[in-house]
């Protein structure tokens, strides 16, 4: 139990490079299954083939949002329970968090399968677009199961103290997805279907390094075939815990919904291109966020559930630094270098789709310095059993402003206005969130005087 020993014991500075780095990697060598995508298409088969992916991220966000719901809620309750040295406890629900994911795997390809079409439509493919992104959502939702052990249940690898074999799940699928976007886009010519099957087929060998992991016995915490069933009382708590990143990522795909039919009204299929490219690059700069977020998970989770109210105020703290650090590095090179940006999509650099899109981004992530700030103080109070505090942000920032901004900025500002509702919704919420972690961190001061 070495593991665990060092989360309550090491410095919090090794215990975050531990931890975030290999999640880092990890996640940013994920965002390349998006990203790569995007880039073969855009040279071999046009901007059409970036729209599709565009139209059909809704349903990815769908998807994310069900294995972060019991991916994150079992793993925040698995991290709390090695804390208070209930280990059993652990080991039930990762048997439950398995079960969890293989039964809405398959129920949720079989529904979206069905209402492929209509589905599509509602988000926002345009005549043009549909007969691009019907063949591509097809396979990819077949490879559902296999993308929900990859990602959620490689976390709970992450929760026990085991970042490096979580990371090389990671790596695995995204290099390998690297690999056949070329063979299958760029030599065999399979457009669309090359690109899906290049991502399902990713997805399934990470899925396959991650069920070794467990099935050979090399966890601290152990899989066992008779806690493969639900407890009624804990899937509650899992979905409680879970409910903030599952909301937040189905809000979501309703907003990236709502920004497909106003970019479609406002700028048409080019606009819906652009925006593919931005939520490309946005993987990029949030997915090392979203890496020292998960390294910084398991850290406060085991010394909240410890009552060590010092090293968590510690590890969040440096944790927001860092974030803050690398999301203003990333935004300085979106001033500087826009153009180069988008000429990774396309062989045409004077295009329409690059002098819009360089100005179009920059309006979008005019608020990205402070994203990081707001994302792992949101996350936080997940880790420390607080789903509701976490949801109340999340709403804030993506319902309470992000919605209304997008119903109204562009009636009076067209196509920009599109743009500009993303830092609208950031300034916003930025007032709110201040507030709470000023409260939360004198809370924690005044437990860790109790202590002395």
């Amino acid at each position: 139990m070495k593991q665990t020993r060092d989360l309550e014991t090491l410095p919090i500075g090794r215990l975050l490079i531990r931890f975030s780095i290999p999640a880092i990697t990890g996640t940013v060598i994920t965002s390349l299954y998006n990203i790569v995508d995007r880039i073969f298409l855009g040279r071999y088969v046009g901007e059409a083939g970036i729209a599709a992916t565009t139209v059909a991220m809704p349903m990815m966000m769908i998807i994310m949002a069900i294995g972060m719901l019991i991916g994150f809620g079992t793993n925040s309750q698995i991290s709390i329970r090695l804390g208070e040295k209930r280990h059993e406890e652990a080991e039930e629900l990762l048997g439950q968090g398995m079960f969890l994911f293989f039964t809405t795997s398959v129920g949720l390809s079989i529904i979206s399968l069905i209402f492929l079409e209509p589905m599509l439509l509602f988000f926002g493919a345009t005549e043009n677009v549909l007969p691009y992104a019907k063949p591509y959502l097809a396979i990819v939702l077949i490879g559902i199961l296999p993308h929900q052990i990859s990602f959620g249940v490689n976390s709970f690898i992450r929760g026990e103290g085991n970042p490096k074999t979580a990371m090389a799940t990671m790596l695995i699928g995204g290099i390998l997805n690297v690999i056949l976007d070329y063979i299958f886009i760029a030599l065999m010519g399979w457009g669309m279907s090359g690109a899906a099957w290049a991502t399902v087929i990713g997805y399934s060998v990470s899925a396959l390094w991650v069920l070794h992991y467990y099935l050979k016995g090399r966890s601290v915490v152990k899989f066992h075939l008779k806690y493969f069933k639900m407890k009624l009382d804990s899937v509650k708590q899992v979905l409680l815990m879970g409910s903030p990143h599952f909301i937040m990522n189905l809000i979501s795909s309703v907003q990236m919904s709502l920004f497909n039919n106003q970019l479609a009204r406002h700028g048409g299929d080019t606009a819906i291109s652009i925006m593919g490219v931005i939520m490309s690059f946005n993987l990029i700069w949030l997915m090392p966020i979203i890496g020292i977020s998960q390294g910084l998970q398991p850290i406060v989770g085991y010394n909240y559930g410890a009552k060590n109210p010092a090293r968590v105020k510690k590890a969040w703290l440096m944790a927001l630094g860092v974030a803050t650090f690398m999301a203003i590095c990333f935004f300085i090179v979106i001033k500087l270098f826009p153009q180069y940006i988008f000429m990774l999509f396309t062989s045409d650099n004077q295009s329409e789709f690059v002098i819009t899109g360089s100005d179009a981004i920059i309006r979008f992530l005019y608020m990205l310095p402070t994203v990081g700030f707001l994302i792992l103080s949101g996350n936080y109070f997940q880790f420390t059993g607080r789903p509701k505090t976490s949801l109340a942000l999340t709403t804030i920032r993506q319902v309470v402003f992000l919605i209304p901004a997008l119903l109204i900025l562009p009636r009076y500002f067209g196509l920009n206005g599109v743009w500009y509702a993303m830092p609208a919704s950031d300034a916003g919420a930025l007032i709110f969130t201040t507030f709470f972690f000023i409260r939360e961190i004198r809370s924690l001061d005044r437990q860790a005087k109790t202590q002395i």
